[in-house]
């Protein structure tokens, strides 16, 4: 059960009162820091504090945190390596690639991201035509349950394993994730691997996805992301967990595929099947979608695909067993509240991850990380000074020029800019603050239940695992703010500067190392 805001705010009053002015145990442990407001100034040294530095004067903002009331573990915040990405990454000079992927990966010098979302065949936004699966046929070949024509030749030839190979280089704690946005073509009922349109029955404006899961084709689809998972490892990458698919149903002619309830909850179950009887630990998350198609009471339009979690009609499937076999629930903000989240993960007891996002405000990660997202990670942030080629388009046009798509989609001001007539790249100052996160906290580390912003400071709080602890402080005023933290038994006041994101690491009572 959620425990009620009012109530934790109830208990932050009491723990502070009791707190200030006396002694603590721990008294006199460093409280180290940093901070960012951007480029100029990133990842910038505080003046060092000491646990009980804490004179109980007035402050602008107080941040109490219960280390009894924990909530998610940590699991990263990162990028998606698509191919349009990876594409501009090797415009760059050697050189210069080099000095890109370590500004954003490498913990000591650089951001330390450290999710990344890998993509199984074509995603729904690529440089290079034409869109692929891993297992397309070579003619006269109509159907390949051996999976005998599967390969990752493709992401070795477009240096998408050479861009992995270069992420865990400087960062070896990185980990990969992988979606699908549509089954080869064969699987699919209308033959396509790109997706298919027509128009709602009596509907002049309303659209739904044609190709759709061949229910005779629900084990091979998991054998086939069993496959991916093994090719990867060969090469060194261990992709730890697998979306069921990218964006069910969604209504567009990039790729894409419909898949019913009813074949999710198979879809599931046949995946872990295939992952355990490979000996894979790899996980399972379900959804993979916006916010809004989780759970709507609102409206009549919502897929509510939390249905996956309930029996099936036929009782040819349980909620327990699909329950089982997921391990995580994946959602987009692109429509929605993102409290869903939130209520998701109290209700199932599933992790909850941000697997697609293009809001690169860390004060967004900072909520979504307070409404329990274990994870974080934003798509396609690297595009060109025309802000690239981009086959992608929110058109209903089965028949659409896709060259000409290209000609004119441009998605401009991503994280990575990469000038193709100089070689070099910048990066925007979100970057930065992005790294207050993803450079100090580690895969494991638990957040604690902790009080709203007050006075434009927000905070997330999160005990690590050697039982030190770390909190990320975000001034949005345009001053400094002095702030006072409570953590169970010990306290300090700091200076958070003005419009930036601070933070600061010390070690709890019962810390090792």
């Amino acid at each position: 059960m959620r425990r009620p805001l009012t109530t934790f705010a109830a208990v932050a009053v009491t723990t502070l009162s009791a707190l200030v002015g006396t002694g603590q145990a721990a008294h006199g442990r460093a409280v180290t820091g940093t901070y960012s407001t951007g480029g100029t100034q990133a990842w910038q040294p505080l003046p060092t504090v000491r646990i009980g530095d804490d004179s109980g004067g007035p402050v602008d903002a107080t941040v109490v945190a219960d280390p009894a009331a924990t909530r998610q573990k940590y699991a990263g915040v990162g990028f998606s390596l698509d191919e349009t990405s990876v594409s501009n990454l090797w415009k760059l000079t050697p050189a210069e690639r080099e000095k890109a992927v370590r500004l954003l990966v490498d913990p000591e010098r650089g951001a330390g991201l450290d999710r990344f979302r890998l993509t199984i065949g074509s995603p729904d936004l690529i440089e290079h035509l034409p869109f692929w699966s891993l297992d397309d046929l070579p003619a006269g070949v109509t159907e390949d349950f051996g999976l005998k024509h599967f390969s990752v030749r493709r992401d070795i030839d477009l240096h998408i394993i050479d861009t992995i190979k270069l992420i865990q280089r400087y960062n070896p704690r990185a980990t990969f994730f992988a979606s699908a946005w549509s089954a080869p073509a064969w699987m699919k009922t209308n033959n396509r691997f790109t997706g298919e349109v027509a128009l709602r029955p009596g509907s002049t404006t309303e659209h739904y996805q044609v190709g759709k899961l061949r229910d005779d084709c629900i084990d091979v689809f998991a054998r086939y992301y069993v496959k991916f998972v093994q090719a990867y490892a060969r090469h060194g990458i261990r992709v730890d967990a697998l979306t069921l698919l990218n964006e069910p149903g969604m209504d567009v002619v990039y790729p894409a595929m419909d898949i019913s309830v009813a074949q999710q909850q198979r879809l599931a179950l046949a995946i872990k099947r295939e992952l355990r009887a490979a000996r894979l630990d790899t996980q399972l998350y379900v959804h993979d979608f916006n916010f809004w198609d989780w759970r709507d009471p609102n409206s009549t339009a919502t897929k509510n695909y939390h249905r996956i979690f309930e029996d099936a009609p036929d009782g040819s499937v349980t909620g327990a067993q699909v329950r089982a076999a997921a391990d995580g629930i994946a959602f987009h903000p692109y429509w929605g509240d993102p409290g869903v989240m939130r209520d998701a993960r109290e209700e199932t007891g599933k992790p909850v991850h941000v697997t697609e996002t293009s809001d690169l405000a860390p004060s967004t990660v900072l909520d979504d990380f307070r409404l329990d997202a274990a994870s974080y990670v934003l798509w396609a942030q690297t595009t060109d000074q025309d802000g690239g080629t981009l086959h992608w388009t929110p058109a209903r046009d089965n028949d659409i020029d896709w060259e000409q798509v290209g000609a004119t989609t441009k998605w401009p001001d991503r994280l990575v800019k990469v000038n193709t007539v100089t070689k070099d790249f910048t990066v925007r100052d979100e970057l930065y603050g992005l790294g207050q996160f993803a450079k100090y906290l580690a895969p494991g580390d638990v957040r604690l239940e902790s009080s709203a912003t007050e006075n434009g400071v927000g905070n997330v709080v999160f005990r690590s695992r050697n039982g030190g602890y770390v909190a990320v402080l975000g001034n949005s005023t345009g001053a400094d703010s002095r702030v006072r933290v409570v953590v169970g038994g010990q306290k300090f006041v700091v200076t958070v500067p003005a419009d930036s994101f601070a933070t600061y690491r010390w070690k709890g009572q019962d810390s090792r190392g």
